[in-house]
């Protein structure tokens, strides 16, 4: 249990420190490095224009998904986006100005990313350009020619959605999962890098500790050692950020027996950081493009009526001005005593995961539907 204790403990969760600092090292360039100093200057300064570009992309191949997770908005068909599939055109149209800046493109968000079948040309594209790639799957509808694909990509970074040990706990929340196949492809897939000699992808099972399987804990230790995981690593639940039912649905499915990142009233148990004394490092350091090419403040932003930009309009794409534009420049307000003539209200007014600057007022949660972002 204290592996698990002490992963669930951190904060924040999703920081993978040692896989950041592999793709700095292996990626960085004195042009990357010195846009990556300007950035976190920038965002220390809580600085409104940035004269630094986002280091990090992060990039939906789909927002299809084969499974109907009851806490995801792709499952519960509740993104509030149009549904689709991304092109290695459009990939190249909003990868290409990013890159001269990147150290990693996570190729995955709000579906299951193996359902592209462009996504292999997608990486191997990323890493021609010098730029780290890794990927999330439930790896459940893979096949032989898929495992060979990704292994030829030059995917540096896996991840297994994968939480419990057995079909029955597996099933409550993978709706439509099948936990054997998901080992099975796992198993083999370990084994076909291995016989290859190849140190890459990294592959990390991420269980989700759940109250229906926070008792696999150790079993999942075992498991994790037997299969030949690079990493296993426990995250706990969270919900979608405008999901509604908070209290209810927490009971249903938040651990009792494992104490993870959660707040009194069950409010941001998914990242821990309510409040937190800084900037949002979101609006520095990375750009979420969705599949249809819209722009999200955050990887934790879905809908589309809150976007930023839509790059799949724009001919020819100036990151800097996408970065600086009204709505990025608004949301970075929040956190500094400056004033932006005429600001607009986006939906990063109503979140609580980084403290505002106290000259901000603060929506309270939920965003009321009339927040003005169109």
């Amino acid at each position: 249990m204290s592996l698990a204790q002490a992963l669930l403990k951190k904060v924040p969760q999703y920081t993978r420190n040692e896989r950041h600092m592999r793709a700095v090292l292996q990626h960085g360039t004195p042009h990357k490095l010195a846009n990556l100093a300007r950035a976190e200057i920038e965002r220390k300064l809580h600085r409104i224009v940035c004269k630094s570009n986002p280091y990090l992309l992060i990039i939906d191949p789909c927002n299809f998904c084969n499974l109907r997770c009851p806490l995801c908005p792709t499952g519960l068909n509740d993104l509030g986006r149009p549904q689709s599939m991304l092109s290695l055109a459009h990939f190249k149209k909003y990868f290409d100005p990013l890159a001269e800046n990147l150290f990693e493109a996570y190729m995955h968000n709000w579906g299951e990313s193996m359902l592209n079948k462009e996504v292999f040309s997608m990486i191997r594209h990323a890493q021609d350009s010098n730029v780290g790639t890794n990927l999330s799957s439930n790896f459940v509808r893979v096949t032989s020619d898929d495992m060979d694909r990704l292994l030829d990509s030059g995917l540096e970074y896996l991840v297994i959605s994968l939480d419990g040990t057995s079909p029955d706990t597996y099933s409550q929340y993978r709706i439509n999962g099948d936990y054997d196949k998901v080992i099975e492809n796992l198993t083999t897939f370990i084994q076909r890098r291995n016989a290859r000699k190849q140190k890459t992808p990294v592959i990390e099972w991420q269980f989700i500790v759940m109250k229906q399987n926070e008792h696999q804990i150790a079993e999942a230790e075992v498991l994790a050692k037997k299969i030949g995981v690079d990493l296993l690593r426990f995250i706990p639940v969270g919900m979608p950020y405008e999901f509604k039912n908070r209290k209810e649905t927490a009971d249903k499915w938040y651990p009792s027996s494992v104490q993870g990142r959660v707040e009194s009233d069950h409010s941001e148990q998914q990242f821990g950081q309510a409040n937190k004394p800084s900037p949002c490092f979101y609006l520095y350091r990375s750009m979420v493009v969705n599949a249809d090419g819209g722009v999200s403040p955050c990887c934790v932003v879905y809908r589309k009526n809150r976007d930023f930009a839509d790059l799949s309009t724009m001919d020819t794409i100036a990151i800097n001005t996408v970065w600086n534009n009204e709505k990025y420049r608004s949301a970075r307000s929040l956190f500094s005593k400056e004033e932006v003539p005429g600001r607009r209200a986006t939906v990063c007014d109503g979140c609580d995961l980084f403290a505002h600057h106290h000259s901000k007022a603060r929506i309270e949660k939920p965003i009321p539907p009339l927040v003005t972002i169109n």
